[in-house]
């Protein structure tokens, strides 16, 4: 999801969750800039989940305006300096501020989109590399998110410019994928890390064949040349569990959590997290509801045998915490906790 929302950032589509649809703003560069410096803008951060352990592997930056009244989402303002000197003065005070909140969470990574623009300038290489330097952050803890639209409108000089930021130790997503240009010859020549699968095939896996089949697809064909696999726009459990089944690595969306205020960040997520790392192990008392765990512990005690068990609670159309069919391991696993 793009960070600060341009055609030249990616698309405009920084906001994470349901898009506004007020009439974009003309922004004089002027007023931006006088924004940037009185510190009326903001970045906000979306928590994203390893889909395997359940626990958050990072946020996305995402910008904000504070005006009288309330936040601009970055369509209502960012379309009319797309092409302008100033957009470079965001992205780099978007990395510079992104780069110090994540020094306070170590664990985590922080995902930053840059333009078309940003990857068509070598100085973006330097000016990453400063700031890593400067927060004595490891270069695998910054990701740098561009879209296919992005990506193409500069293939050449990108390429390179990437390749260079790699070199440091930077991740590289290659975001919305599907929604451009949707050329398997970025996942062969460009130096990405991972593809993050557009919201709007997300939306649709649960009633859409064709959805679920195109995420599949994306999913296994990146993880066959060695990317990972973010999906955004996940709002339901049903989204994320067949996700996991498809072999996505991560997911972002408001069933994990929406963009809020650094602030705000680790008590909106500690909720998400330990309930979730708890569905993925498959441990934890109150993991398995109470009538399934009496259901298992009836069987065991007439003899039942684990594979039996798991038979049974499969007929029944019951599944595991993490959405899975029963194994004897895993019948075995609730015997030990009673």
């Amino acid at each position: 999801m793009s960070s600060l929302g341009t055609p030249s950032l990616g698309t405009p589509s920084l906001t994470a969750g349901p898009r506004r649809r007020a009439p974009r703003a003309v922004v004089p560069q002027q007023e931006l800039k006088a924004a940037l410096a009185a510190r009326r803008l903001r970045l906000h951060y979306q928590p994203i989940v390893d889909l395997r352990s359940g626990r958050v592997r990072g946020v996305e930056a995402l910008l904000r305006w504070q005006v009288p009244g309330g936040l601009l989402m970055p369509d209502d303002f960012l379309p009319a300096v797309a092409h302008t000197p100033v957009m470079r003065e965001l992205t780099n005070w978007v990395i510079r501020t992104a780069c110090a909140q994540v020094r306070r969470w170590p664990s985590w990574t922080v995902s930053v989109n840059v333009a078309a623009s940003d990857v068509a300038r070598p100085e973006l290489v330097d000016t990453v590399a400063g700031e890593l330097r400067r927060h004595r952050l490891p270069p695998q803890a910054l990701i740098l998110e561009l879209t296919e639209h992005a990506a193409v409108q500069g293939m050449e000089t990108a390429g390179d410019v990437l390749q260079r930021l790699r070199a440091l130790g930077v991740g590289v997503a290659l975001d919305d994928f599907g929604t451009g240009y949707s050329s398997l010859l970025y996942l062969r020549d460009l130096p990405i890390t991972e593809v993050k699968i557009d919201r709007t095939f997300v939306s649709g896996v649960e009633r859409r064949d064709d959805d679920a089949a195109i995420v599949e697809s994306v999913a296994r064909l990146a993880h066959n040349v060695g990317l990972d696999v973010v999906a955004e726009g996940v709002e339901n459990e049903s989204q994320a569990r067949f996700l996991r089944q498809v072999g996505c690595t991560c997911a972002q969306g408001y069933l994990f959590g929406a963009a809020t205020a650094a602030i705000d960040v680790p008590t909106r997520v500690a909720p998400v997290t330990a309930p979730t790392r708890r569905r993925a192990a498959g441990q934890g008392s109150t993991s398995v509801p109470p009538v399934v765990r009496a259901q298992i512990a009836a069987m065991s005690a007439d003899g039942a045998s684990l594979h039996t068990i798991a038979a049974a609670l499969n007929h029944d159309g019951l599944q595991t915490p993490i959405g899975t069919r029963w194994s004897a391991a895993s019948v075995a696993r609730v015997l030990r906790e009673a």
